[in-house]
């Protein structure tokens, strides 16, 4: 997976949430690490908030036509994944998986959570420019 590659579909997301699209994550680390990669928006926890997962898909839903989904690469995050796309389908919002599924895709055997883009994005970085010219995403 070339850094590029990684970069702009960071750049696409970044444009996902200055437009507002609700974005569905895990949780607090979650958050804390897309923030780190610049990304800012309208970030809807699926985890530790209380609510089911349908109330979740509901907010999401009655907000934005289009909803972000970007949980984990794991066995739970597959699960929660397709239940809340199914949700949000059946409430008339179109839930948008090719962030996840291009991000699964591209980072397949080095990392299984969003908490680990931005250092997968920066040990990508090294590898391309070892010659230490840092490229910042951050704000």
């Amino acid at each position: 997976m070339s850094f590029i590659k990684l970069s702009n579909l960071i750049e696409e997301l970044k444009i996902c949430g200055e437009q507002g699209i609700p974005v569905l994550i895990e949780g607090q680390k979650d958050e804390r690490a897309l923030k780190e990669l610049g990304v800012n928006g309208n970030f809807i926890k699926v985890s530790g908030s209380g609510l089911k997962l349908f109330e979740i898909a509901e907010i999401a839903a009655q907000s934005s036509s289009r909803v972000v989904i970007l949980t984990d690469f794991d066995r739970k995050g597959n699960q929660l994944a397709k239940r809340l796309s199914e949700d949000i389908q059946s409430l008339g919002s179109h839930p948008d998986l090719r962030f996840r599924n291009t991000l699964m895709g591209i980072t397949r055997r080095f990392i299984k959570d969003i908490e680990s883009l931005p250092r997968h994005l920066e040990q990508l970085e090294l590898e391309e420019n070892p010659s230490g010219g840092q490229w910042y995403y951050y704000h």
